[in-house]
């Protein structure tokens, strides 16, 4: 019986093969080295305004970052006005916000109606996360939960945006 080898492919098949995988590599590497490290402040409550706590404010040590692709931002976005916070509570749940979730927030000194922002209210020393209208001379913090009721400040001076809303990130819990 005679017995051999066929090869399948031509060298120039092989080497296109091998010049793909080497690209494939390439890519890889370039993505590795495309992710940003977005530190973790702390926490945001969505819910009614909580007050900010005297001490120990910061749950979050130096190291506490969240890695994310950059192809994931939009490019304009520089690294250095990014921030994420813990979310908790659920006054956004309709604004697909969930407790646990995590939101990267872009630090601005100026905010438009309708975006979601994380605000502090000087006054008060109280933080929340809500949608954010200026009306009429006063604010308006807008909760996405049918539940909840909307928070008016009628002294805009008191309420200081802290960032706005640029990407909510999921945290999916395991069926175990």
């Amino acid at each position: 019986i005679s017995r051999g080898i066929r090869l399948v492919k031509t060298e120039n098949q092989q080497t296109n093969a091998m010049g793909k995988m080497a690209q494939a590599v390439r890519n890889t590497a370039d993505a590795v080295n495309q992710m940003l490290q977005i530190p973790i402040v702390g926490r945001i409550f969505a819910s009614n305004p909580v007050p900010v706590p005297s001490s120990d404010f910061n749950y979050y040590d130096a190291e506490s970052t969240i890695d994310l692709a950059s192809s994931l931002l939009p490019q304009r976005e520089k690294v250095a006005d990014l921030f994420a916070l813990e979310v908790q509570g659920d006054s956004m749940i309709d604004a697909m916000v969930n407790d646990g979730d995590i939101v990267i927030m872009k630090r601005v000194k100026e905010v438009k109606n309708g975006e979601m922002v994380a605000v502090w209210l000087n006054d008060r020393d109280e933080t929340t996360l809500k949608y954010f209208y200026l009306e009429n001379g006063r604010v308006r913090l807008q909760p996405a939960n049918p539940h909840m009721q909307p928070i008016y400040i009628e002294n805009p001076a008191v309420v200081e945006v802290q960032g706005k809303v640029v990407m909510v990130i999921r945290r999916v819990e395991s069926a175990n």
